[in-house]
């Protein structure tokens, strides 16, 4: 049966809030805490020849790429807990430190609202056997103490699974991302001087020639 104008778009914005609320009740229900860790993670600077790396390494946006791998922890080989994941998620994490008064990058258990991994380096096809991937760190990342985390996700992309780069705590084999420096301040002020010079060009321009038209 047709529907009037105002029937069916009440009807599509209906059917739109029970589908996000159904998604979002979804990704709410995910605890982080309720996750195997299964998943082994390493990361290195491309470059940096470090095999045990020191607690906190330091990398450079735009110039630096981060050497990602990944693989299921030898000890569940064969085991079939991983025979629901689909894909691999490679996020960068804030580290404690760099969450300290920042509420925008503060950790929650509910997957749905936590933010200390909002930064995506990869999405890949999850595979036992694991992969890598080189991540060049692009030059909008904001400049902090990271670590990186893998989540293991099923086929409607929910979290069942994780591994991190780091330890528990997240103290150790942090790496230091450093924005650039000595450049921001400068161009900002050299972008506010001459848009001011152009506004004041533009109007000195019109005025001149509202005098010279009002003479004529």
């Amino acid at each position: 049966m047709a529907c009037g104008v105002l029937q069916c778009v009440v009807r599509s914005l209906a059917v739109a809030a029970l589908v996000l609320a159904s998604t979002s009740f979804a990704e709410a229900g995910v605890l982080f805490s309720t996750l195997d860790e299964s998943i082994n993670v390493a990361v290195e600077i491309q470059g940096q020849n470090v095999t045990e790396g020191p607690v906190n390494r330091v990398a450079k946006v735009g110039d630096d790429r981060l050497v990602v791998s990944w693989n299921l922890n030898s000890s569940l080989m064969g085991l079939g807990v991983d025979k629901n994941y689909v894909s691999l998620k490679l996020r960068l994490c804030f580290a404690p430190i760099s969450q300290l008064e920042r509420g925008w990058r503060k950790t929650n258990d509910d997957l749905h609202r936590d933010k200390t991994c909002t930064i995506v380096i990869a999405n890949q096809k999850y595979t036992t056997d694991g992969n890598s991937t080189v991540w060049r760190i692009p030059k909008n990342v904001p400049g902090a103490t990271y670590f990186v985390r893998a989540y293991a996700t099923d086929e409607r992309g929910q979290q069942l699974a994780y591994g991190q780069s780091t330890d528990q705590l997240k103290t150790s084999n942090l790496i230091t991302i450093i924005p650039i420096s000595g450049r921001h301040v400068t161009i900002d002020i050299a972008s506010g001087v001459f848009s001011v010079f152009s506004i004041a060009s533009l109007i000195a321009f019109l005025a001149s020639e509202f005098a010279q038209t009002s003479n004529r």
